[in-house]
């Protein structure tokens, strides 16, 4: 994983009445096997539940069990020279949250299939953060082995939105990350993430393109918005 481009916009520049940042991350995996090596230990690596007390340790890890299995037997085990939309939007997960917590010092939480109660296709969601200032991210992760998916991934998440899809995961998430975060939550304060692949061989244009996306426009009162792309050079 390697940073082509990181920037960093005032939201006031596309909203005067915003007052957030949107923060853009170009990332590069120009080595597959090596990303699936370290998406397999970090999915395996249950240290996620030692700070938990005895009755959520036991739920969460019986919960994420049969994910963790279905994640390295049926998927990790079995990526081709062709990736599958499957493999490729758990990629595009896995390397916004490391390129959030290596760049942008979040708290990595775990993938939410993991803590969810349903194996694996869980709407909603797919990963968490919490930046330094108390505040969840709430990120979307799309994959396309043909098409740039920033729109997909940003219409994604207004679509949660409005379903309320993130106030639904408070109760879960509350388990890990601060209280000062799940209070911020609560009343609204929180980031988004679109976290996307990228197929064109000028991946800054894409970022400038998912910028200028209708589907941004809501997003534009939140904290911050997290606009990251992954371009695979297979």
């Amino acid at each position: 994983m390697e940073l082509i481009q990181m920037d960093v916009m005032d939201m006031s520049e596309l909203s005067k009445r915003s007052e957030g940042k949107i923060y853009s991350l170009a990332i590069s995996i120009s080595n597959v096997e090596e990303r699936v090596t370290e998406m397999y230990n970090t999915v395996t690596d249950t240290s996620w539940l030692k700070p938990l007390d005895i009755i959520d340790e036991l739920t969460y890890s019986s919960r994420s069990k049969p994910t963790i299995d279905k994640v390295v037997n049926e998927i990790l085990n079995n990526v081709q020279s062709e990736l599958s939309e499957e493999f490729g939007e758990y990629m595009v997960s896995d390397t916004a949250l490391s390129a959030l917590k290596e760049y942008l010092r979040h708290l990595r939480l775990p993938l939410a299939e993991l803590i969810k109660e349903k194996i694996s296709g869980n709407p909603g969601f797919d990963f968490h953060s919490e930046a330094s200032e108390a505040v969840i991210t709430f990120g979307e992760a799309k994959y396309s082995g043909v098409s740039n998916a920033h729109g997909r991934a940003l219409r994604q998440i207004n679509e949660f939105i409005l379903a309320k899809k993130d106030i639904q995961e408070l109760s879960d998430l509350r388990r890990f990350v601060s209280e000062a975060a799940i209070q911020n939550a609560s009343k609204g304060i929180k980031s988004y993430c679109a976290a996307f692949s990228i197929v064109s061989d000028n991946p800054l244009k894409i970022m400038r393109n998912a910028l200028d996306s209708v589907h941004l426009k809501y997003l534009l009162q939140f904290e911050a918005i997290f606009l990251i792309g992954v371009k695979v050079n297979a």
